[in-house]
């Protein structure tokens, strides 16, 4: 490394750069560290759930919204999903076209899809085997199922 204002290589200037690049090995592993837990404990699935719901839901006080969300997430934990049984009707409904209270197992595996809120429910949903035609009472407990899924 050489010095600007002298022109002349200095043993000082090259230890600073070690201890700069140690820096970015240290920052790199606090970042691959803060990563890793981030995803361990599903902070960002829990927030995009916290945000779609919020827009879904449009509330007046947003900031009471949330903590009430929080709080049934703490109370219910996996058993409390971001669908109801009218909202898991309506995305059956959606699906049910003809709307002859039937629909076919892709119709249901593309409806139960646009349910997931994480990558291990799509998984566990691309998983799943289906009967060829599907009720309404059906989809909605395999809804219910699939979205207790962490």
């Amino acid at each position: 490394w050489l010095k600007q204002s002298t022109g002349r290589s200095s043993l000082c200037d090259a230890k600073e750069l070690r201890a700069m690049a140690a820096q970015g090995q240290v920052h790199n592993e606090e970042l691959k560290r803060a990563q890793e837990y981030l995803a361990k404990n599903r902070v960002l699935e829990l927030f995009n759930d916290l945000c779609a719901s919020v827009s879904f839901h449009k509330p007046e006080d947003v900031r009471a919204f949330l903590i009430q969300e929080l709080a049934m997430r703490e109370n219910e934990g996996a058993e409390h999903g971001f669908f109801d049984d009218s909202e898991i009707n309506a995305v059956f409904g959606l699906a049910d076209l003809m709307q002859t209270g039937i629909i076919s197992d892709a119709q249901a595996k593309m409806a139960l899809l646009s349910l997931a809120n994480s990558q291990k429910q799509k998984t566990h949903i691309e998983a799943m085997t289906f009967p060829e035609e599907i009720d309404s009472n059906m989809f909605r407990d395999m809804a219910k199922e699939a979205l207790k899924v962490l």
